[in-house]
């Protein structure tokens, strides 16, 4: 209640905090002994009292103002701000002890005071064999807000508790029904507002369209869409409000209401399209994830329709970084889609990602997500994998190093970066007679630290569950409204992890270095070995030895492409033996992000010749600048690892001369059908040649929107840090 923070006759101070910090007026007025119910009218009160904001070039309208000493977002949940206090402080220094009692009752309610590691865990972490503990990314069930409303929501809550004997549960609901009001409010302050631009615009047209607009405000999204115009309204009132995440399969959820005005003459082709480009540059304003596009409905059948075809249309017009676009494809896709794929690709803006059905249904079918609800699956954030509306899948729980494992074996768990042990002992390699004992002592490597990086990433969504219930996901994600359970604490549908892997090729690489040169020929022994790579290469005719006289991941070489399966199958089977917190499986993929480069500063030089603390290879491809036998080689080498076993997606960056894809398109669509067929799951491409980027790096002015495919993701080159400048320009540019 209040009083636990202010003297409840200070009336001045409670009109102050109901200005400058809604959030926290919401949560301390609130009455109920129920956290998840303060919360609930926390965001209610913030939501209501934020100010409408309508640019003059807005069709569809929405703006989130920040601001306040506490609020929630859906990656760190309940968050505080000291810096925030310190200025309020110095603007109202009368109240400083009220606002110091404001930042100590919020850090007990956020996510990191209840996290409590062991020391060798955090330390660990901080190591970069492993990172754990994320908030998460999400897919809300839009589909369900569109056709019911806020309205038909609070029917279904209302419902259920009418039976509910549980008071938490019961509570849970109310709370949700306070969201929904907290939405209505949002909405209707737009509605208000741009009635009030009408009365004052002497511009006929655009007076019209905010008539429009206070229209489709006061209608949606309380009583549902009934056009295509407030269906894009109301996925934008409920995308910003719950963090401007991933919107999902798009183009599916919202055809209906496409193909409804469409076919009454409401909307042309044209219309729609313009509609389309306007959300774009509204999903770039506010850095908006992964919209899904295509692939398989829940019918089995083909899922591509208008709207497929002007997301990427609208990918192609206007040329940013967001939204990240994905589009799913299988078997029986048109021929038309993978055209228009490669046209877009071939702009350089390094979308839309190619992700392939007849790989990832199976994949999410191995966590007993049931056809139908595999076939509806997304990509989420960068790349990672989704159910729409049904889970909370983890989405990148946390990370695991490869590369480092295999030092810590080379080391019997001794890390030279830091000189302590860190690791179990597995044995000192100088002693080993056979490969196969390095291949245990990896293997124990990898499952001690992956045993590590579960209980860490455990121990972090459990201190989410008990601190920040994300309401909004609750809402509009199965089953947390049949289950009376908020969306943290395993109330969705699926409730797996996702762990994601670096360093796979180098440690392939490195593995057959090892077996080839040292066990089987004998061209050096492991002292040797040991000593080139703990003092990073002295000898460069040494280090062009084992690049050279070893196959390398990339070019359809099954010697050492086999250990890159070996490595795969080992490492996600065996994440599957683990439990998430939630209630779910945790399982792997791969996505590079930025992390090729920090991980790879906390290695040391590697068997396969690479330098010390230098990137690690990029994703799930060879590492840059070994694959020197053509794009055919490096698909064949990568579609050899079992795919189906990476439930987050496996991501394989490919790089060509905007010269070869604008040539040789059919070829290259050739080339990408045959490695879906051959099991690959996903393909990224980046459109550019490495004299670009050079002059790029020299001379960034010049070049302020060039796009770049990193990992994942698209981002400008120029924004990009020094090291992922390079790690980008040393990616193999392929040919044909």
């Amino acid at each position: 209640m209040i009083s636990e923070v202010v003297d409840l006759r200070e009336a001045e101070w409670l009109d102050l905090l109901r200005e400058i910090c809604p959030f926290s007026w919401g949560y301390l007025s609130c009455e109920s002994k129920y956290h998840t119910v303060r919360l609930a009218n926390a965001l209610r009160w913030y939501w209501a009292s934020m100010p409408a904001i309508i640019e003059s070039d807005d069709k569809i309208v929405g703006r989130i103002k920040s601001g306040g000493i506490a609020g929630f977002a859906f990656s760190s949940g309940i968050f505080y701000s000291g810096d925030k206090a310190e200025e309020l402080k110095r603007e109202y220094p009368q109240w400083s002890d009220h606002l110091d009692e404001l930042v100590i009752h919020w850090k007990k309610w956020t996510p990191g005071s209840r996290m409590s590691y062991p020391e060798d865990e955090r330390f660990m972490s901080g190591q970069n064999v492993y990172w754990a503990g994320w908030g998460g990314h999400g897919i809300l069930g839009f589909d369900q807000l569109l056709a019911q409303g806020t309205d038909g929501i609070r029917k279904t809550i209302r419902d259920y508790n009418e039976s509910e004997t549980d008071p938490e549960k019961h509570a849970f609901r109310k709370a949700l029904l306070i969201v929904c009001d907290g939405i209505d409010a949002f909405a209707e302050n737009y509605a208000k507002h741009a009635a009030e631009m009408a009365e004052d615009e002497t511009d006929e047209h655009r007076q019209s369209q905010l008539k429009d607009i206070s229209q489709r405000c006061s209608h949606t999204p309380k009583n549902g869409a009934r056009s295509f115009p407030e269906a894009l309204q109301t996925f934008w009132f409920i995308h910003l409000l719950d963090g401007t995440d991933s919107p999902g399969r798009f183009d599916q959820y919202m055809y209906p209401y496409y193909q409804r005005d469409l076919d009454s003459g409401k909307i042309n082709m044209d219309e729609a399209q313009k509609w389309m480009d306007h959300l774009w540059k509204r999903f770039n304003d506010t850095r908006s994830w992964n919209v899904c596009i295509s692939g398989i409905r829940l019918d089995g059948t083909d899922g591509t329709n208008d709207l497929t075809f002007m997301a990427m249309e609208a990918t192609r017009r206007i040329q940013k970084v967001a939204p990240n676009l994905s589009l799913r494809l299988h078997k029986n896709s048109p021929p038309e889609v993978w055209e228009k794929a490669l046209e877009v690709i071939e702009t350089g803006v390094g979308m839309p990602a190619l992700y392939n059905d007849e790989t990832l249904i199976p994949a999410m079918m191995r966590y007993g997500i049931t056809q139908e609800d595999a076939r509806d699956y997304a990509m989420n954030g960068c790349s990672q994998v989704d159910i729409q509306g049904k889970s909370h899948m983890g989405l990148e729980d946390g990370e695991m190093n490869l590369a480092k494992c295999l030092e810590l074996a080379l080391h019997d768990g001794f890390d030279p970066n830091i000189e302590k042990q860190i690791g179990p002992h597995t044995g000192d390699p100088r002693g080993f007679d056979s490969f196969d004992q390095l291949w245990e002592a990896y293997q124990a490597q990898v499952e001690y630290f992956s045993k590590r990086l579960t209980d860490a990433t455990n121990i972090f969504q459990k201190a989410h569950g008990e601190t920040s219930p994300n309401l909004i996901r609750s809402l509009l994600i199965k089953d947390c409204i049949e289950k009376g359970v908020d969306f943290k604490r395993g109330g969705p549908r699926y409730n797996h992890g996702q762990i994601l892997t670096q360093g796979i090729a180098n440690t392939a690489d490195s593995l057959a270095v090892i077996k080839k040169l040292v066990f089987e020929k004998k061209r050096i022994d492991m002292e040797e070995l040991l000593d080139a790579i703990d003092n990073n290469f002295p000898d460069e005719s040494f280090r062009q030895m084992l690049i050279k006289e070893s196959p390398k991941f990339g070019n359809d070489e099954d010697y050492v492409d086999e250990f890159a399966a070996k490595i795969i199958d080992h490492f996600y089977n065996h994440l599957n033996t683990y439990r998430t917190w939630r209630g779910g499986i945790f399982g792997g993929g791969s996505i590079v992000f930025t992390r090729a480069v920090s991980f790879g500063s906390k290695v040391g030089a590697t068997p396969d010749g690479r330098k010390a603390y230098t990137p690690l290879a990029d994703s799930v491809g060879p590492t840059q600048g070994r694959d020197v036998k053509g794009p055919t080689a490096v698909f064949s080498s990568v579609a050899k690892v079992p795919q189906v076993l990476a439930q987050s997606a496996y991501v394989l960056n490919v790089k060509f001369t905007p010269d070869i894809v604008r040539e040789n398109r059919d070829k290259i669509i050739s080339m990408f059908q045959t490695y879906f067929r051959q099991g690959g799951q996903q393909i990224q491409v980046n459109v550019v040649d490495k004299e670009t980027l050079l002059k790029a790096k020299e001379k960034p002015e010049q070049y302020t929107n060039l796009i770049v495919r990193v990992g994942g993701f698209s981002d400008y080159f120029v924004r990009l840090s020094p090291a992922l400048q390079n790690d980008v320009i040393s990616r193999t540019e392929q040919g044909l």
